[in-house]
């Protein structure tokens, strides 16, 4: 008799976890060929802004390619602008020639593009791990972006790189 009220327990327990999955209101979303084809292409567009503005230290001609007249910005030591990037960038890339970054990562969903990078202001240097992420219009150009950095320790308590 235990066995069959354990049983039933047991069992109106996994149909009540069952329907609250099929009731809920969230639905896949289906990624059309279009929209894949353009989050492809914003992917693109961000490793190809990286590599301009970070690794061949051309911020300006990355900036006019590659940013929207609009351009957002949530990294809170730099004004919004596709100026106030270029002063910003420029001036940290002027003072370090040899500084070069290291795209890891690079996932694209949507309108969003996030890069995982490795960036060294001197080939010898721990450097920073770096997540940006960006935010395309409908022209693939940026026109919102946040990041976040944090140095790169010559140990980890895991043994495990950051990358």
């Amino acid at each position: 008799m235990k066995k069959l009220i354990l049983s039933t327990i047991l069992a109106s327990i996994a149909l009540t976890g069952c329907q609250s999955i099929a009731g809920s209101s969230s639905k896949p979303s289906v990624i059309t060929a279009q929209a894949q084809s353009k989050a492809e292409r914003n992917k693109a567009n961000a490793i190809a802004f990286y590599d301009l503005a970070f690794n061949q230290h051309k911020v300006q001609e990355a900036a006019d390619k590659y940013i929207g007249d609009v351009y957002l910005q949530h990294n809170p030591m730099v004004a919004d602008g596709k100026e106030a990037f270029v002063k910003g960038i420029g001036g940290f890339v002027s003072q370090a020639p040899q500084a070069r970054s290291h795209i890891k990562r690079a996932i694209a969903e949507g309108d969003l593009v996030v890069l995982h990078i490795h960036s060294q202001p001197t080939p010898d240097s721990l450097g920073s791990a770096v997540v940006d992420i960006f935010r395309f219009d409908e022209n693939g150009k940026i026109v919102e972006h946040w990041d976040v950095l944090q140095n790169v320790p010559a140990k980890t308590a895991s043994g495990r790189s950051m990358f």
